[in-house]
């Protein structure tokens, strides 16, 4: 199983500018390595981690092109203290919380883990208005940038760069194109505890906005109700969620749930892009009692940030054609916290980039105790 791991960390060696390998079939991915040192104000140590990560894209179509077959693979080999300090950290990566287990460690050590994990495998067949795709996939039915209330089927972190591609749900989609601005979106996804997460979205154009309306089931739980926009006002544009939930057991009470995110973004003459966004979560209390906890716990469209108000304000310039950079700022009045997280890019050659990050946590998720994590990330990235 050890030699399997490697093989799958080798291939974009092998397979180095390859884009077509057969007829209707074609290959592509990346290797990334990222270096991480932490600290956090509950630790009495700072950690340092490195993760090797390799992502095939495989894909294949018919010469009609009304089938396809998506395979996606992310294979990480990840090393260092946090592996050897967490207890069980092994089987956390190795967690797959869709309907199928697609998640194996190849092998592990007190310092390392080696993790395959399968987040794309669904057909995709296409006859005139009507496309059905079968199988883990990604459902992306938010509009805004960092948080989305109505993505229900896969919510995902902002703070997650390292995982561009956002998870999959093992899910059954079908969609009705009515014309090129009309569509009708049924999905039904199922996940590792067999609970039913299914809804039907329309999606209309309507005063150059695109507007879509959306409802159905959350877990087996909650009954929700959505609506979401994006389009402009003057030359900025604007984008809208807003999500109510209620538990369906008790319907006829007030413990529903409505969250709701704006977000707007602008881009100058010069090429500065100014980008923010507002999210309200009314729930009282956090789950979150430390920061590292934001990092491995499961997001749902319920929990996308802390209680109470979040803001968020980003910007980012190419200094030159090659070089970029970028901060993103947030603040949660809630918890009396904040968040920066500087970015640098510099293009080395056409298909490998180097970044240096770096994030910034500060707040009370505890009354009275202020915490603190601070992250700085090295991270190489070779696309093929």
């Amino acid at each position: 199983m050890k030699w399997i791991g490697l093989i799958l960390l080798l291939i974009p060696v092998f397979s180095y500018c390859q884009d077509s390998i057969q007829n209707n079939f074609t290959l592509n991915g990346y290797v990334t390595d990222l270096q991480s040192f932490v600290y956090q104000s509950s630790v009495n140590n700072p950690t340092l981690d490195n993760i090797l990560q390799n992502r095939l894209n495989f894909k294949w179509n018919n010469k009609a092109n009304t089938l396809k077959g998506i395979f996606e693979v992310r294979n990480r080999l990840l090393m260092g203290e946090t592996v050897s300090l967490v207890p069980g950290y092994a089987n956390i990566i190795g967690a797959d919380n869709g309907l199928a287990d697609l998640s194996f460690n190849i092998t592990s050590g007190t310092s390392y883990v080696l993790n395959s994990k399968i987040d794309r495998l669904y057909i995709d067949y296409t006859k005139d208005k009507f496309q059905l795709k079968m199988g883990r996939q990604r459902i992306n039915w938010g509009q805004c940038f960092v948080w989305n209330p109505n993505d229900i089927f896969n919510a995902y972190s902002y703070f997650d760069f390292d995982y561009v591609e956002k998870p999959g749900s093992d899910a059954i989609r079908l969609q009705y194109y009515r014309n090129s601005t009309t569509t009708f979106d049924f999905v039904l996804k199922a996940d590792s505890a067999n609970r039913i997460t299914s809804a039907l979205l329309y999606r209309f154009n309507k005063w150059n906005y695109d507007i879509q309306f959306m409802g159905g089931i959350l877990n087996d739980v909650d009954l929700v109700l959505g609506t979401g926009w994006s389009g402009n006002i003057f030359t900025a544009s604007f984008t809208g969620e807003v999500s109510y939930f209620h538990p369906k057991k008790n319907f006829a009470d007030t413990t529903g749930l409505l969250i709701f995110s704006i977000g707007s973004q602008y881009s100058f003459k010069n090429s500065l892009m100014l980008q923010t966004e507002l999210l309200y979560n009314p729930v009282k209390t956090s789950e979150i009692k430390d920061f590292g906890e934001y990092f491995t716990m499961n997001l749902s469209a319920k929990n996308l940030s802390f209680p109470g108000f979040s803001v968020m304000l980003q910007g980012s310039y190419p200094v030159t054609p090659l070089f970029n950079i970028s901060l993103a700022g947030m603040y949660f009045p809630k918890i009396k916290g904040y968040y920066i997280g500087p970015t640098l890019t510099y293009s080395i050659l056409e298909n490998l980039d180097f970044s240096v990050v770096t994030q910034t946590f500060a707040g009370q998720l505890v009354k009275g105790y202020k915490q603190t994590a601070n992250l700085i990330y090295l991270y190489l990235k070779w696309n093929f």
